[in-house]
């Protein structure tokens, strides 16, 4: 028994001075325990505030790549259009696919067949569109004014139909067709055309109203918004409306679901 208790009276001295040996030795790392944490904190701090204000297009970017667009650069279609836009909406909008301005400038990009060759053919090296087809006589005859147009005219069917669709669409929205066919022929007593009433859109200049595109060559003067019949137009006229400095009629009758006021961009027309 007292060589039992030698032992772990010896075992006990050895760990004592095992401690002892090990708490004499410097801790290294405390000296650089406050640095370290001071850095995170920095980072914590500067990092949110890199990223404010930055838009967040992630969500846009994929809802674009997952949707069926014609070919191409689907993307930089998307920021060539948003860049030409940008005095008339704001960037907030377009990114928003739930507004009419979002849903507008997503058919502008993705089914538009007549914006995206435009906008596919794009100068490499200055960005400028081609000439459209047909020119305006004061919105000129560039790219950028038929994408605008296109995009305006598209904002205001997706603003009036928000709660219920059109009854007719007129040829809204028509990829294939100059934004001057999206109307149709209606026959009307009383009418100015005498045998025949476009509702929609029509283009004309100062001696012939109704322009087929097909066979005309020179610069359209002005063009003309007429709906007078009951087509179930409802919502807001949106703001862009106001921007379509070609035209030079608006005729809406009929339609007793508009509300609002008429927006006060309406004063650049």
């Amino acid at each position: 028994f007292e060589r039992d208790g030698d032992e772990e009276e010896n075992t006990q001295s050895n760990t004592g001075d095992d401690e002892v040996e090990k708490s004499d030795k410097p801790r290294w790392f405390l000296p650089l325990l406050g640095p370290v944490t001071a850095a995170c904190i920095i980072l914590a701090i500067a990092l949110p505030l890199s990223l404010r204000g930055k838009p967040d297009n992630s969500d846009t970017a994929a809802s674009l790549s997952d949707a069926a667009c014609l070919p191409g650069a689907v993307d930089v279609r998307f920021e060539k259009t948003k860049s030409i836009l940008s005095n008339i909406t704001s960037p907030d909008l377009l990114d928003d696919e739930s507004t009419a301005q979002g849903k507008a400038v997503r058919w502008i990009v993705c089914d538009d067949s007549i914006s995206v060759q435009l906008l596919e053919n794009q100068d490499p090296s200055t960005g400028i569109l081609p000439k459209q087809k047909h020119g305006f006589r004061f919105g000129g005859d560039s790219g950028e004014a038929q994408v605008t147009r296109r995009y305006i005219l598209a904002v205001f069917y997706f603003s009036t139909s928000q709660l219920s669709p059109w009854k007719d669409s007129l040829n809204f929205l028509s990829p294939d067709l100059h934004e001057c066919n999206w109307h149709r022929n209606y026959t009307v007593t009383n009418s100015p055309f005498e045998d025949f009433d476009p509702v929609g859109v029509f283009c004309g200049d100062e001696m012939k109203e109704d322009i087929l595109l097909d066979d005309y060559q020179q610069p359209i003067a002005s063009f003309n918004v007429s709906i007078r019949i009951p087509n179930g137009l409802n919502g807001l006229i949106p703001p862009e409306f106001g921007y379509l400095i070609d035209c030079r009629k608006i005729m809406l009758s009929n339609h007793i679901s508009l509300t609002g006021q008429l927006p006060e961009t309406m004063g650049n027309m």
